[in-house]
């Protein structure tokens, strides 16, 4: 015998024995016509069903709560180079803030100073003519907490009300100016129409001329929208005048600042003149306010309960005179 042996033996197998179905990575399974037509198929019932019973919104809900946490997981690198970026241009941003309202406040400081000389002089001057001394008029602060529901009008609700003083018909302003009115008062809110509202009207006087009008809201002009009616065709108005409050209405304190003129059309068919103008209050994203007391208390007229308050068809409160008001 050799004394070298093989290390392995190749033993002949049958042909039949061998495996001659392909691996599972190669198995394909249905045919490509079969799936597209099971997945169509799958399509247009999840269509069905979401269309039946609304099945889609509850799974997105539920996807969108799973989701969530992902989600932030993939923002917070955003987020925190946000506000790394924020904190490092926060000093920077505040210092040109304090310069910027440093020169506002020696500009406010240098014209408190020339109405405070001014106030005075127009005091002697009244008091040398024997008229009656202007008083500011007392004022309570108020927040606008929640907008009407009424899709009709425009008022908005503040967190002030008859227990704070707040009264029928006061005038409501902002930093910018004259807001509204209080049309309703409640023990603890009340309603304040906009100057924009359908119904709102507000006599005014031209700052640079001078000459009354009175202004009107107009809705249909889009939000915010006022117009200055029956004014002469010859009248000085120009785009840009600034109309205040002329105080002959006994409710508004002359000088609230009121609109603006934006357009003027003057037509030859027409005696007077259309003047569209702007409100220089934000009647849309004010938040702060301050409610002033009416010039003239609101005295209940003879027709009406002499606990309530005379009232216009369109809510807003309406002054009796005195001479009315002692009959």
């Amino acid at each position: 015998m050799s004394p070298f042996r093989p290390a392995f033996v190749l033993v002949p197998m049958a042909y039949g024995t061998l495996e001659r179905s392909p691996p599972p990575f190669f198995r394909q399974g249905p045919s490509a016509l079969t799936r597209l037509v099971l997945f169509s198929a799958l399509a247009i019932l999840l269509m069905a069903l979401d269309v039946r019973f609304k099945v889609t919104p509850m799974l997105r809900q539920g996807l969108s709560v799973a989701i969530y946490p992902l989600q932030r997981m993939a923002q917070a690198p955003v987020d925190w180079s946000r506000q790394l970026s924020g904190y490092l241009e926060a000093p920077a941003k505040a210092q040109a803030e304090i310069s910027r309202l440093q020169r506002a406040n020696v500009a406010l400081s240098l014209q408190s100073q020339l109405e405070a000389q001014l106030r005075l002089e127009n005091n002697r001057l009244r008091g040398l003519l024997q008229l009656q001394q202007s008083l500011p008029p007392k004022s309570v602060a108020a927040q606008i907490s929640a907008q009407a529901s009424d899709p009709f009008s425009r008022t908005v609700v503040i967190d002030r009300g008859r227990l704070q003083g707040v009264e029928l018909g006061s005038p409501v302003i902002d930093e910018t100016g004259l807001l509204g009115q209080v049309t309703r008062d409640y023990p603890w809110s009340a309603e304040v129409t906009l100057i924009t509202d359908r119904d709102a009207v507000v006599p005014v006087q031209n700052q640079r001329t001078g000459e009354r009008g009175v202004v009107y809201g107009e809705p249909g002009l889009g939000q915010g929208g006022m117009e200055l009616r029956w004014m002469p065709a010859a009248a000085d108005v120009r785009v840009g005048d600034v109309l205040v409050t002329s105080g002959v209405d006994g409710i508004y304190p002359a000088g609230l600042r009121v609109a603006r003129v934006t357009a003027v059309t003057r037509q030859r068919d027409t005696a007077f003149a259309r003047v569209m103008c702007a409100p220089l209050a934000d009647v849309e994203g004010g938040r702060h306010v301050l409610v002033l007391q009416p010039l003239t208390p609101l005295v209940a007229g003879p027709s009406v309960k002499a606990t309530e308050p005379q009232v216009q068809k369109s809510g807003k409160a309406v002054p009796k005179p005195a001479a009315a008001a002692s009959h």
